[in-house]
């Protein structure tokens, strides 16, 4: 019940100077400014089994300089013989919260709040679970690349009659960005997920992301990105792959 990442990520164009991290381009420490919105849109992200299709949207508001407000949610299509939440699924909804701890132009900290609900919607719309992530990033950035640091841990409980479990999960990482001109740049993160208390994750997970960005110019990019497990095999676990629309106003 991992929230679905739409590892999109929206980013800075690193053009130096205290005001980079206002422009989107797919920076892992990218925030809007006050008074600015920000839209992430993922038209599709589809597994290598070509079965599971999603789509989703992420809007944000720089409700000050260092708080920004978000919301998020995703839609699926699963092609597959079992559907786990039938073949067309509302998958979530997910509000939450981004301070800006420290910023000095080139190092940043900043910590996270989430709360999602996750939904079935084979019969009805029903809410299955509940699920709260508190998460903290610190990063660096300079005139050509982008580092971040990741720590995140998540708590679920189930919402329905015929269950009564709970479980704690975290996630470790790294998130990268390198600018390759004032078009172009690549972006990638390695994140492991593992179990604290009762089974979150199917076991332990490394998960290998990488995206190539193209920046339409200072508020808009359009980016391409594929993602894998890689503790778990093709048929136990499918890559994925997606595209996704950003821009900032």
């Amino acid at each position: 019940m991992k929230k679905i990442i739409v590892l999109s990520g929206a980013l800075v164009f690193i053009g130096g100077g205290a005001n980079a991290g206002n422009v989107i381009n797919g920076n892992p420490m990218y925030s809007p400014a006050k008074g600015r919105f920000y839209n992430l849109f993922t038209p599709l992200q589809v597994d290598s089994e070509f079965e599971h299709f999603v789509m989703a949207d992420e809007f944000g508001y720089g409700v000050t300089d260092k708080l920004v407000a978000m919301i998020q949610t995703a839609g699926s299509y699963d092609s597959s013989d079992d559907p786990r939440f039938g073949k067309w699924a509302w998958n979530h909804l997910q509000v939450g919260l981004d301070w800006t701890l420290a910023d000095d132009g080139q190092y940043q900290a900043d910590i996270y709040g989430r709360a999602m609900q996750v939904y079935d919607t084979r019969g009805h719309l029903e809410t299955i679970a509940y699920n709260w992530t508190l998460g903290a990033h610190v990063g660096r950035t300079t005139d050509n690349w982008t580092v971040a640091g990741v720590v995140e841990v998540d708590y679920v409980n189930d919402d329905v009659e015929y269950s009564d479990s709970d479980a704690w999960a975290m996630t470790v990482g790294i998130q990268g960005q390198y600018i390759v001109n004032d078009n172009w740049n690549w972006v990638g993160e390695l994140m492991f997920d593992f179990d604290l208390f009762d089974e979150y994750y199917d076991g332990e997970r490394l998960r290998l992301k990488i995206g190539a960005n193209y920046n339409l110019d200072e508020t808009k990019y359009i980016g391409v990105y594929a993602a894998k497990d890689l503790v778990h095999s093709f048929q136990h676990s499918p890559a994925t792959m997606g595209i996704v629309f950003g821009v900032d106003f």
